[in-house]
């Protein structure tokens, strides 16, 4: 699902610059990842309704992922996630909104427990960390390189090309199915994310994220598909007084 995978890949790369900023970095709240929808919220959505008589398969799922590809056009949501990583003994938990418009615009709002923005405008990634009135910017291009795990999440969409580099897997053993994907190449970087589908309509009511010893479980609610968002949502100007680095260049991720 290239909006969902994409919206996931930009959200991961959230809380690096703040781990790699000059002031408070260990202080910056982690990333944001979307993935839950309560059923009410998406029950009007008809046109994503999954067929009950159609038998669910794996490729009934990627043909239906191919659906919201061509049909959604922008998701707007509230997100609450939760970030571990027992290697260092964090334990997160990170709450706000976020809004997505093709072609890969994106802005969300950290409410909770520390207000920051990140927008991306298709080409460039700004983070404003408000406590601090610190910006940062950077080359969306940077971080996929920078990241493998963003730069293999944004490869996704061309589903040819996504079974050649993902080995996919619907697991039915819950009372929820689940999307399973595993990059074929293993690296340092052991990225495994797990896709719980919605019964009606196949979104991923809830995401979990894992790359190497982090873990991400989010969930999203008062989910809006194909609402107008206005253009301008999308566009960062950095605030009066700001303290603004440009062209931050994102730490390799080993």
């Amino acid at each position: 699902m290239r909006v969902m995978t994409s919206l996931l890949a930009a959200l991961l790369a959230l809380a690096a610059p703040a781990w790699a900023a000059p002031q408070k970095a260990k202080s910056a709240p982690a990333a944001a990842v979307p993935a839950a929808v309560s059923t009410a919220a998406v029950a009007a959505s008809s046109v994503f309704l999954y067929p009950s008589s159609v038998p669910l398969t794996l490729e009934s799922v990627l043909a239906h992922f191919q659906l919201y590809d061509r049909e959604m056009q922008s998701l707007a949501a509230r997100f609450t996630q939760t970030l571990t990583v027992p290697d260092t003994q964090v334990n997160q938990s990170v709450e706000g909104t976020l809004e997505y418009l093709k072609p890969g615009r994106l802005r969300i709002e950290h409410q909770r427990p520390e207000r920051q923005t990140l927008v991306i405008d298709g080409k460039d990634l700004w983070i404003h960390r408000h406590a601090q009135n610190q910006v940062i910017q950077s080359s969306l291009e940077d971080w996929k390189k920078a990241d493998p795990a963003i730069g293999s999440l944004m490869q996704f969409g061309d589903f040819a090309r996504m079974l050649e580099v993902y080995d996919a897997v619907l697991d039915t053993s819950a009372a929820q199915a689940a999307l399973v994907l595993r990059p074929k190449q293993r690296s340092e970087t052991d990225l495994v994310l797990r896709l719980t589908l919605n019964a009606m309509n196949l979104f991923p009511a809830v995401t979990e994220l894992g790359v190497g010893s982090l873990k991400v479980r989010s969930t999203l609610s008062e989910l809006k598909i194909n609402a107008p968002i206005p253009e301008k949502d999308f566009q960062f100007t950095p605030p009066y007084g700001a303290d603004v680095l440009r062209n931050f260049k994102p730490p390799k991720v080993q």
